[in-house]
């Protein structure tokens, strides 16, 4: 497996940005933004099998460890509860089966468990019919927000209307992106780019279900799952359904004008940062053509 696979969480920047097309001003007016289902991203390939098993040699194994950590006593007595052999001790119960069969009940039950996962589960999980299941179903039901490292990409300032929509950076420490009863855990996800497959998931989880093909690494994506569930507000446009997350103002840090937005958008701006988000600078991009880089300066 090569080394650009790693099991290890990366820590999220303190500051990841959003590219929006004029538009969509009303993200900041209304506080609330789109999170996409993975199947309607604009990659075609987004939800692609990345990896030849679902459940390898790795997941294998961690069945078998589980397996043996059973609690059998309470698996023969779970097993027996309806019939006639209810109300007998778990020693009572392996001697009977001893004695009738002259085997080990605890080593025969832990023989078809193994036997059923190796000739019927694990077949079963790594059948391709299984594998398109499992993917199809996480593309559908998961919606994710899109962010990036880079405020000054040009690539990126392409999509936004040829630089004349604007960026929002978002603070990641805020609790919006935080998981967990107790916010313990970042919930922002790094994607990953590679092409081909990987063995199986447990080799690398995160670039077997959250990656991209290296065509799309210039994006440095990274991403807020959550559930369909879980937006705020769904509304339907055809046969489109449109998830819209509420977000608090205190996570937006500061707002980018692109290079050629307009002085409409750039009053409408400033007007929204006032009332909403007075702690939120607003800044412009503007050309440098000596380093061909992009340079944010503040809006007066």
């Amino acid at each position: 497996m090569s080394d650009d696979h790693s099991d290890d969480r990366p820590i999220a920047p303190s500051t990841l940005y959003k590219y929006v097309v004029a538009d969509r001003i009303d993200v900041l007016r209304n506080a609330n933004i789109r999170f996409t289902p993975p199947l309607n991203t604009n990659d075609i390939f987004e939800v692609r099998q990345t990896f030849e098993m679902l459940a390898g040699p790795k997941m294998q194994d961690l069945f078998a460890v589980q397996a043996e950590m059973l609690d059998m006593e309470e698996t023969i007595l779970s097993a027996v509860k309806d019939t006639p052999l209810a109300g007998m001790s778990p020693d009572a119960l392996m001697k009977l089966f001893k004695s009738a069969t002259g085997t080990d009940l605890e080593a025969t039950l832990q023989t078809t468990l193994s036997t059923m996962l190796n000739d019927t589960i694990f077949p079963a999980m790594n059948s391709p019919q299984a594998i398109d299941r499992l993917l199809t179903k996480l593309g559908r039901d998961l919606i994710c927000l899109s962010l990036t490292e880079r405020f000054d990409s040009s690539p990126m300032w392409a999509h936004a209307h040829n630089s004349t929509g604007f960026v929002i950076a978002f603070n990641t420490e805020n609790s919006f992106f935080r998981r967990g009863d107790l916010g313990e855990r970042q919930g922002l996800q790094k994607i990953k780019y590679f092409n081909g497959k990987i063995t199986e998931v447990m080799d690398d989880p995160y670039a077997a279900l959250m990656s991209k093909q290296k065509d799309w690494a210039y994006e440095r994506e990274w991403r807020l799952y959550l559930t369909a569930a879980q937006a705020s507000k769904t509304v339907t446009v055809g046969e489109e359904a449109i998830h819209l997350v509420d977000f608090p103002s205190q996570a937006v840090q500061r707002v980018v004008l692109g290079l050629r937005a307009s002085e409409e958008l750039e009053s409408s701006l400033k007007s929204i940062l006032a009332d909403s988000y007075s702690h939120a600078q607003l800044t412009r991009v503007s050309a440098d053509f000596a380093s061909a880089s992009l340079i944010e300066t503040p809006v007066a």
